[in-house]
């Protein structure tokens, strides 16, 4: 089912793994790493309209595309409805081809700036926004949101219904609230609600569930359990851009070890030509270095010399040295296989966003 064409609106999609808008995760680098694993649609991290509209300096350098991008979208959020439409019709000649508003990010920053989650406190705003950007753009306009706002009142349906009465192609929906944790879990009893809700006024709007997709089995729960048409990979994808390949192409068993050193150096590759061989280039994939090293016995030392490396050549001489330690056909997780209870339960971005009060873009404009 996966592995099937999607189409959304005008835009057609090769396959229904979808790799999600990720703040300080999806860059150029990445998407392409993870469109080459099978991802069918990627998206540019998400942005904050005012951002846009006054044109940041790092907003402007995160819009861009590399060639190599077969379909790329693009998720913003703003406070007012007018704001969001004005730079949705900016992000649109910019050569996107479609275009996400984010209703659903949980982060302090971002909601207490009336954006994000905060729309779930607002329903005519929901409408109000999504209608704007719908007669604004000419690409196909989706939305991403939560179940709701607090754990005591799922409003889903609710909202589901003011997305499809606007326009929307596209409705994800994060089987949590604003409140949960990575410790809650996925409500895919809500997901199927907010669908049904939609459907029955637009029978043909696509619904993706999010929320815990971390393989196969997870991700066919999802579809079994909600529904939905498609899944969003959230951070199931973090060091791990193989679960496309799992989800999209069936791929059996994880990475041996020399798989994983190729895709980690051409990973390496792609971020010093993205963003130069400089040393704030090179501690920007650090992160990208730690989560790849998760599943492989004796990882603790090359997490800890991978925190610190400030130069693509020493990044590239510690991959080769810890590939090289193990034997070649050593698999990913061969020792205990995976803990999906554990990644489930945690949230390797958690210190990026909740914990450091993350804004959008990088510039703190969420503010």
């Amino acid at each position: 089912m996966l592995g099937q064409p999607l189409q959304l609106g005008t835009v057609s999609i090769p396959n229904r793994a979808i790799l999600a808008p990720l703040a300080g995760v999806t860059d150029v680098p990445f998407r392409r790493i993870c469109q080459e694993a099978g991802a069918g649609l990627t998206y540019v991290e998400m942005l904050s309209a005012a951002a846009v509209l006054i044109g940041s300096e790092q907003t402007l350098r995160m819009i861009c595309r590399h060639p190599s991008e077969p379909v790329l979208g693009v998720q913003l959020t703003g406070k007012t409805p007018e704001e969001v439409a004005k730079a949705s019709r900016y992000l649109a000649e910019r050569d996107f081809d479609t275009l996400d508003i984010n209703m659903g990010c949980p982060v302090r920053k971002v909601v207490k700036s009336g954006m994000g989650s905060a729309f779930l406190c607002d329903p005519e705003r929901i409408t109000a926004t999504v209608e704007a950007t719908v007669e604004a753009v000419p690409i196909p306009v989706t939305m991403k949101t939560r179940i709701g706002f607090h754990k005591r009142e799922i409003t889903v349906e609710d909202t589901a219904a003011r997305a499809a009465r606007a326009g929307a192609v596209m409705l994800t929906l994060h089987g949590r609230t604003r409140e949960c944790t990575y410790g809650d879990p996925v409500q895919h009893e809500w997901i199927r609600a907010g669908a049904a809700a939609a459907r029955r006024i637009r029978p043909d709007l696509v619904i993706c569930g999010n929320g815990n997709i971390l393989d196969q089995t997870s991700a066919n729960a999802m579809m079994r359990d909600t529904g939905c048409d498609c899944v969003m990979v959230s951070r199931g994808a973090l060091g791990n851009p193989w679960i496309f390949e799992e989800l999209v192409r069936g791929r059996t068993g994880q990475p041996t070890i020399g798989e994983w050193r190729d895709v980690v150096k051409r990973h390496l590759a792609y971020h010093e030509e993205h963003h130069g061989g400089h040393v704030a280039a090179v501690r920007t994939m650090r992160k990208h270095l730690i989560w790849y090293a998760k599943g492989f016995p004796n990882s603790s030392r090359f997490r800890l010399e991978a925190g610190h490396v400030d130069d693509f050549a020493s990044a590239r001489a510690l991959v080769d040295g810890f590939a090289a330690a193990l034997p070649g056909t050593y698999r990913r997780f061969d020792e205990g296989g995976r803990n999906v209870r554990e990644a489930a339960e945690t949230d390797p971005k958690w210190s990026m966003d909740r914990e450091l009060d993350r804004g959008v873009g990088h510039d703190g404009l969420a503010a």
